[in-house]
């Protein structure tokens, strides 16, 4: 196949208009102007409902509003909760005491209900640094056990089992006794956690956290602190479930240890589950339909813990991604939208790789970007990387070769800080990362792909471009939560990047497709893409033709090549498929059992008797 030449564009020269999420301060601005009204649309709601409906209603925004947290964590970290009644317990308690015992203001019994379930989380996310799934649950489902037990039962702070009296809310000489003021009130504040969580999800913030879900591993390598993330994860959680809570102690006028049981912990779990994980409108139907139909249907209050597993199997059954996938089907149906899939655009996919525009970046135009020195990985007794030592020189495309179970892959994860090695340094880019973790390697200029596709399955083409540029967006979590006027240019600024790498991979098309709906090599190459969007002063490829055809393997050797040449991009890839590897590299190292054979050119590996017997499973003598 010819080479293929592609000028690279200048910034924004795109053929669709790809805009970045506008600044919410409008849209904040009509929520506080909403909020100060709110207890005139009170008497508004006066004509279409009765007290007792408003009081129905009220439950069931309640439901929506605690149901959201649990969604965040959930459907957007990945991280699972077993004991959400208690986060919400904590919530109506704090309340209880400031607005009941204390009689003071209801707006300072919300701030401290949503501090006392941020640090609530924090004491629980700090396990889930270590552990995960199955047995991170249990952790939950310990603490809410020990919170419903134990500390609900202190008589002194929670009054045992009489529990305490959560009055009506009171802003200022107004007090939200009638049912239909408070029903506006309970729409403001769901409306806050609401705008705060959309806000959230369009950030870098966002982003981090479904990567988190999909492949912690995938997430350090864009430069993601997964621990503060985790942590980040938990304390908004907490945040958002307490100042539920304090809503649901108003609401139903006490706050009272047999409210929040073991079984509504699960209830909520299964309103997530039919809603949709990720689905913000489906979980928040969902939740109020399970808070307000016991109470509009008595019928249904004592049979909710039969009806709720009926339509988790009804979910599971015909709609998978919950009631908000059945939404978006629906949606796309009457778009007429088709699948954008692919399978016969591999080769030009590969012929059109990007060169990224250079962005400014903390590396230096070292000789060597990578030194590994007697690097010694091992797994219980088994040695993976044995005595290793070789380097990567500048403006170089360097390959690593050997044999299923040479080591290789655990070589590119002890560089890229993936495991931990019990020997050696490693030194990336003149700055020595032996200790660093894998986010900070990240940082230090250093890029990397999976053998496995190492993007986010679950988010767009053009949202994986995004994510694959964390390190660049400079804004804080806080900021991203009210989607600030600096959020929103920097969201702007990588959304120009990501643009235009679509537009030079002729990807304009897939630029809104969720990544399933490419081909393999279409994925791969949008890898490959994501991986030097960044600029590193240091690229790994773990096996870059894997699942491509031999003429789109061809394609993709050009254009390494060419990215080496016009932007000096050093390579240092792992390949089976030698004719890339000779094609493509300038040097080439190659490994056998955990150690290094030999290192040459492509013609001296090609020549060498050991290398030979090595892939034919035998020592030459």
């Amino acid at each position: 196949m010819a080479a293929k030449t592609l000028e690279r564009e200048p910034a924004v020269r795109t053929t669709f208009s790809l805009s970045a999420p506008r600044p919410s301060w409008q849209v904040g601005l009509v929520f506080v102007a909403f909020a100060a009204l709110s207890p005139f649309l009170g008497r508004a709601l006066s004509g279409p409902f009765n007290g007792y409906h408003a009081l129905i209603l009220c439950f069931g925004v309640t439901y929506a509003m605690a149901a959201l947290p649990l969604n965040l964590l959930m459907g957007y970290a990945g991280q699972i909760s077993l004991g959400h009644a208690a986060f919400l317990g904590v919530g109506a308690y704090a309340s209880g005491i400031i607005a009941g015992r204390l009689g003071l203001p209801f707006v300072l019994g919300l701030l401290v209900a949503m501090a006392a379930g941020a640090v609530a989380a924090l004491v629980i996310g700090l396990p889930a640094l270590r552990i995960r799934g199955l047995y991170l649950a249990l952790v939950t489902l310990g603490f809410g056990l020990a919170m419903y037990s134990l500390v609900f039962r202190l008589r002194a702070v929670t009054g045992g089992y009489a529990g305490i009296a959560v009055p009506r809310p009171k802003a200022g000489t107004f007090e939200f006794s009638n049912n239909m003021d408070l029903l506006a009130m309970v729409i403001v504040l769901f409306g806050a956690v609401w705008l705060l969580d959309r806000n959230l999800m369009r950030t870098k913030v966002g982003r981090a956290f479904l990567a988190l879900r999909e492949e912690e591993d995938v997430a350090a390598a864009f430069g993601i602190d997964v621990p503060r993330y985790k942590i980040y994860a938990f304390v908004l959680y907490g945040a958002f479930a307490g100042a539920a809570g304090s809503v649901l102690g108003h609401v139903i006028g006490f706050a009272q240890q047999e409210t929040f049981t073991f079984d509504f912990s699960l209830i909520f779990v299964v309103i997530v589950l039919i809603g949709g994980l990720r689905s913000r409108s489906g979980v928040a139907l969902s939740a109020f339909f399970f808070g307000a139909s016991p109470r509009l249907f008595g019928f249904l209050h004592d049979w909710v813990l039969l009806v709720a597993p009926a339509l988790v199997l009804f979910t599971l059954v015909r709609h998978p991604r919950g009631l908000g996938g059945a939404i978006a089907e629906i949606q796309h149906a009457i778009r007429g939208r088709r699948s954008a899939k692919i399978e016969s655009d591999d080769d030009e996919a590969a012929g059109h790789l990007a060169l990224p525009r250079p962005v400014a970046t903390d590396t230096r135009d070292v000789e060597k970007p990578l030194v590994v020195g007697d690097v010694v990985v091992r797994f219980g007794g088994l040695v993976a990387v044995d005595g290793v030592s070789l380097d990567v020189e500048h403006n170089r495309i360097t390959g690593l070769i050997g044999p299923n179970g040479a080591g290789k892959t655990t070589l590119f994860n002890a560089v890229s800080g993936l495991v931990q090695t019990q020997q050696g340094q490693i030194v990336v880019n003149g700055v020595d990362v032996t200790k660093m973790p894998a986010h900070r390697r990240a940082a230090a200029g250093m890029g990397r792909t999976f053998q496995q596709i190492g993007l986010v399955k679950d988010l767009s083409v053009t949202e994986n471009l995004l994510l694959a540029q964390h390190r660049l967006a400079s804004y804080d979590p806080v900021s991203a939560l009210g989607f600030l006027p600096q959020v929103s240019r920097g969201e702007r600024r990588l959304r120009e990047r990501a643009a235009e790498t679509l537009s030079v991979l002729r990807f304009e098309r897939y630029a809104d497709a969720d990544l399933g709906e490419l081909s393999h090599g279409q994925q791969r190459i949008v890898e490959i893409a994501a991986a030097s969007l960044t600029s590193p002063g240091l690229l790994l490829l773990d096996e870059p033709s894997a699942g491509m055809s031999p003429a789109a393997a061809e394609a993709l050797a050009e254009r390494l090549i060419q990215i080496r040449d016009e932007i000096g991009q050093t390579i240092f890839l792992i390949e089976h498929h030698l004719p890339l590897v000779m094609a493509t590299c300038d040097r080439v190292h190659v490994m056998d059992s955990g150690r290094l054979l030999t290192t040459g050119t492509p013609a001296e590996i090609r020549r060498n008797p050991d290398v030979v017997a090595a892939y034919l499973g035998g020592r030459a003598r």
